[in-house]
């Protein structure tokens, strides 16, 4: 997409030092922007870094998604909108909190195509915090346009039109593969999944003592995990999109370790997974 040709590729993606460099700053930016999130809406009992630290684990298990690619810009940019999205219920402004959302998405789909394919995820999280009317649609959807029209009137002035339009086109229905999972790929994943299953069992039976709001944004948290989960069983998407996918199980494996009364129990489980992402690198 022309954001990532233009402004990360041209200037990171020749040198395998500065890409590794540029990778590492993004996943600490998203894993601190988690952990923001988490502590601004008062997910967790009280502030920690283990968001942050959660959100690194998972995606540090597959070497393939360490490496410098447009889905961890446009994650930044998802995560931001969607802390934005959050933030409505409480603000006077309600219609220009959508409208940044879709801007910072539209800022994010010029660098990975695909990720337009979760704008219904900021429209589900509008109408789960009730927010979602007629004029919240338009201006979300007006700045989800906005970065476009911007995009068609740079190639309109210095290039072709016609261009801009057949290269996001090509970027949208590519089909990336899929990954040729191993004995161990399957045993990791099985067991990410059953953590973040019991996350979310745990998270079910708490969640009527929460605060209304923070009900709503766990919800748009559990909402995050099921529409990312299902776009990764598309052909379009692949093993790339797990920093999306990484988002709401920290978040959700995050609760869980709170609520886990026992110290011991807390830390097994954490340096459990661990060793596990540890060990896993040998191996995929």
């Amino acid at each position: 997409m022309p954001l990532w040709e233009w402004l990360i590729r041209a200037v990171f993606g020749q040198s395998v030092f500065w890409a590794a460099v540029l990778s590492y700053v993004l996943a600490v930016l998203i894993a601190f922007t988690v952990n923001r999130v988490v502590g601004r809406y008062g997910l967790l009992s009280k502030q920690s870094v283990l968001p942050a630290v959660l959100f690194g684990l998972l995606v540090s298990g597959f070497l393939s998604v360490q490496r410098l690619h447009m889905v961890w810009m446009f994650t930044l940019f998802f995560l931001l909108g969607i802390e934005r999205i959050m933030g409505a219920p409480n603000s006077s402004r309600k219609e220009v909190r959508c409208f940044d959302g879709g801007v910072l998405l539209g800022v994010g789909v010029l660098m990975y195509a695909k990720g337009i394919y979760l704008y219904p995820m900021l429209i589900v999280a509008m109408g789960v915090l009730r927010v979602l009317t007629l004029r919240s649609f338009i201006a979300s959807f007006l700045g989800l346009l906005l970065p476009f029209i911007l995009s068609a009137g740079y190639f309109f002035v210095f290039s072709d039109v016609e261009e801009f339009v057949i290269y996001f086109v090509l970027n949208l229905f590519s089909n990336t593969g899929q990954l040729d999972h191993n004995l161990v790929s399957l045993i990791y994943l099985s067991a990410l999944i059953l953590l973040t299953l019991i996350g979310l069992v745990t998270l079910v039976r708490y969640i009527p003592r929460q605060k209304i709001i923070t009900r709503k944004h766990f919800r748009v948290v559990v909402w995050l995990i099921l529409i990312t989960s299902a776009l990764c069983l598309t052909p379009y998407f692949s093993i790339e999109i797990t920093p999306i996918m990484a988002i709401g199980p920290c978040i959700v494996l995050a609760f869980w370790f709170d609520k886990i009364g026992h110290k011991f129990w807390r830390e097994f489980f954490l340096w459990l997974l661990v060793a596990g992402t540890g060990a896993v690198q040998f191996f995929l």
